[in-house]
Parts: C-alpha cells; sequence; structure tokens
C-alpha cells in the first residue's frame, strides 16, 4: 500500500518523521530534497536526492527511473524569487506562470499538484498514510467551557473561516470576540512573537489556526509543535482552536500532557468546506 512513493521534502520536522515511519514499514520509497528548505543530511541513512526547486526535469526523471507512482509533499515550502528559482525549460514552461501570475499560495500548490498528476504520478495526502498527527474532534487539556465563552469562540472561528479564504494566513489572535492580530507571510510565530508585546486582561487570549475554506487537504495543511504550545502558555492564552482531522500535530503526546500541566484549552473543531460555514461546534 505505502510502495512506489516519493516524499518532496520542505523545511520542519515532518517530512522526516514520516520517511522514518516508512521505513518501519519496510515501504519502497525516496526522498527529494529540495535545498534551501530541507536538510540533506537528515536523509543520509535514505534514498535521498538533493534538488532546487526549479528543477523540474530533474525532478521528474529521479521519480520515473524509481518507478514512483505517488507523490506526498511535506515540510514548509515558501515562494521562490525567479532569482532563487532558476528554473530548467521544463520549469518554465510548466510552473512559472503559476508561481508568478497567480494571486495566491493555494492556487499555485492546487496547480503544482495537478502538474505532477498529469506526469502520471498521484499526488496524495498526509491521512493517506497515517492518521497518528492528527487529533479527532473534542476538547483537550481543561474540559469546563462557560457557554458564552463558546458562542465567542464559534463567532471568531467563522471571523476566520472567512478571513483565510484571502490566502492572507491561517492563525489569528483575539481577545473576547475582537480579532487583535492576524497572521502574515512570516508565519505563525511571528504572530504569537507580536502578541506577546501587548497587554491584555490575564488568560484572555483565543488563538485559532485552521486550513482555509475550501484548501486541498493533501497539501499545505496547518502545523501545530509543542514549541508553538510553549510559547502560547508564555502569553495570556486561553483557549487553542484547531481543525479537528486536518491540523498537522506535533509531538502529540507532550502537546496532551502539557496542555493539562499549563491548566489550557484546546478545542479540535469540526470545519465543513461550506459556504455557509455551518460548523457543528456543540460542546457541554
Amino acid at each position: 500500500m505505502f510502495d512506489n512513493i516519493a516524499i518532496i521534502a520542505g523545511s520542519g520536522k515532518l517530512p522526516f518523521k514520516i520517511a522514518t515511519y516508512l521505513k518501519k514499514l519496510h515501504s519502497n520509497f525516496i526522498i527529494l530534497s529540495i535545498k534551501g528548505f530541507s536538510n540533506i543530511k537528515l536523509y543520509k541513512n535514505f534514498k535521498s536526492y538533493s534538488l532546487r526547486m526549479g528543477e523540474g526535469s530533474k525532478a521528474i526523471k529521479i521519480l520515473k527511473e524509481n518507478n514512483i507512482k505517488k507523490i506526498i509533499f511535506l515540510g514548509a515550502l515558501d515562494r521562490p524569487g525567479l532569482s532563487d528559482l532558476k528554473p530548467d525549460l521544463w520549469t518554465l514552461f510548466k510552473v512559472f506562470k503559476f508561481i508568478f501570475f497567480k494571486k495566491t499560495d493555494d492556487v499555485i500548490l492546487r496547480n503544482v499538484a495537478r502538474i505532477f498528476e498529469n506526469e502520471g504520478f498521484k499526488v496524495i495526502g498526509l491521512s493517506d498514510i497515517t492518521q497518528s498527527f492528527f487529533l479527532k474532534e473534542g476538547i483537550y487539556g481543561i474540559k469546563k467551557i462557560p457557554k458564552n465563552d463558546l458562542k465567542i469562540i464559534n463567532k471568531l472561528l467563522k471571523k476566520t473561516i472567512h478571513w483565510t479564504t484571502k490566502d492572507l494566513g491561517q492563525s489569528i489572535i483575539a481577545s473576547k470576540d475582537q480579532i487583535l492580530l492576524k497572521e502574515d507571510r512570516k508565519g505563525t510565530n511571528n504572530l504569537i512573537n507580536r502578541s506577546m508585546n501587548k497587554k491584555y486582561s490575564k488568560n484572555s487570549y483565543i488563538f485559532i489556526k485552521i486550513k482555509k475554506l475550501h484548501q486541498d487537504n493533501r497539501i499545505d495543511l496547518p502545523t501545530f509543535g509543542f514549541d508553538t504550545l510553549k510559547k502560547l502558555v508564555k502569553t495570556n492564552i486561553k483557549y487553542i482552536v484547531l481543525n479537528a482531522d486536518s491540523t498537522v500535530i506535533m509531538d502529540k503526546k507532550k502537546i496532551l500532557k502539557h496542555l493539562k500541566r499549563s491548566k489550557k484549552t484546546l478545542l479540535s473543531v469540526d470545519i465543513k468546506n461550506s459556504g455557509n460555514n455551518n460548523i457543528n461546534f456543540e460542546y457541554d
């Protein structure tokens, strides 16, 4: 089931963790480590190749030589500038127009996935390999939530879903029912750092990080790790709200333990891909 797979590895721990998982299953797979994002030294004990983001023809050749049938994109990849991309003719012809003339990262990623599919490869997502990096719908940590707080969170969640359609980020920080800060191109950690410079009432912050409405679940899912949780705990955070089954949770056991220790609440919510945003978000 997990044979003939290529991991296209960006930055972060996730590509390495999945490579280790597949190796334990004795799967047949390779790793394409993207220069400038992924550390090729991490993959010295795997069958791996290092190439620039702009070497599309080389990537296709490697995939076909290794009889690859499925591709999975793991780890972060920022939109490159032309001087960094240094595209070969294949990349220039296939990808250039999407990177430099499409407005949103989501559109770019969907089109890159489609290009690989047109070459005969199946693009799969993390959930096709394992569910162990996701949280089921529910409440974790401190489970008692006042009804009025639930109403506020539900209201903020709907606002955040609407905002993510602009493809400017995936995270917000709010106090009560007011959105204070929104993620930008600098990412989630920068958002949290900015929040630490603000002074609001104790234990009043709400942090929401969700996927974009109608986002392709195979690529660029939001991630949440232990380091992010530790940073949030240092702020006046009260609630953390994430997508159920579609936020990648790094170091899940450590996160669940730390939530209880720090007396914080994490809500893992089921958000439907519906224009009406009719969110199933009712807890006792």
